[in-house]
């Protein structure tokens, strides 16, 4: 079996290289820019519009191996909730991205506003929420075991997190943006050093 610190790295890794999909890959076709070239972008970069969403799809799942990872070692009722909470916003997230990848390319008009602005709120709120309340529920859990750093840097990524979601609620591209780009980096730092903690304990 993976040792538990391996399993961080791997979620750090994989959020890094979606976060660098999504400004390389995906960028151009998301929320934003006018429906047009978003269309344009997805028709003519077919492979880079579905590897994005695989990076992501990589980067739920590896974060909810790192969460599963917390939960075994915390345990409790809070770790259970917040695994009920990470799972639901893995669901909710590969399905909505599987939508992105195949079927909103293949709309226009109303019907590509609709599931558009549907998936939108899905994920940035949705998802992303659920990924937000799991993490609380960890560090709560965790506050007695989790080092000072880790807990100072989950009240920052915390916030990030909760904005995101209310972004994603008021239909704000650009909000969006400015608190993904705050919350990735923050979020990957703090796997990071929970990480780091991991190693120590298993030395």
């Amino acid at each position: 079996m993976p040792r538990d610190s391996s399993i961080a790295w791997a979620a750090a890794a994989t959020h890094v290289a979606a976060a660098f999909g999504m400004l390389v890959l995906l960028r151009r076709g998301l929320p934003g820019f006018p429906e047009g070239e978003r269309l344009a972008w997805m028709h003519a970069h077919p492979a880079a519009w579905l590897g994005g969403w695989m990076l992501w799809h990589l980067a739920a799942l590896s974060l909810l191996a790192f969460y599963a990872v917390l939960a075994l070692r915390f345990r409790g009722a809070l770790s259970v909730t917040a695994m009920c909470a990470a799972a639901a916003g893995v669901s909710l997230d590969i399905a909505c991205e599987s939508r992105y990848m195949a079927v909103l390319p293949e709309l226009t008009g109303d019907a590509f506003a609709a599931l558009d602005r549907d998936l939108e709120v899905l994920i940035g709120y949705g998802a992303n929420g659920l990924y937000t309340v799991a993490l609380v529920l960890l560090v709560f859990a965790g506050w007695r075991e989790l080092p000072k750093s880790a807990l100072a840097l989950a009240v920052p990524v915390i916030l990030a997190g909760f904005a995101l979601a209310l972004a994603s609620l008021r239909h704000d591209p650009r909000l969006e943006m400015i608190t993904s780009a705050i919350l990735f980096p923050l979020f990957t730092l703090w796997i990071v050093l929970v990480g780091f903690w991991l190693r120590r304990s298993e030395s």
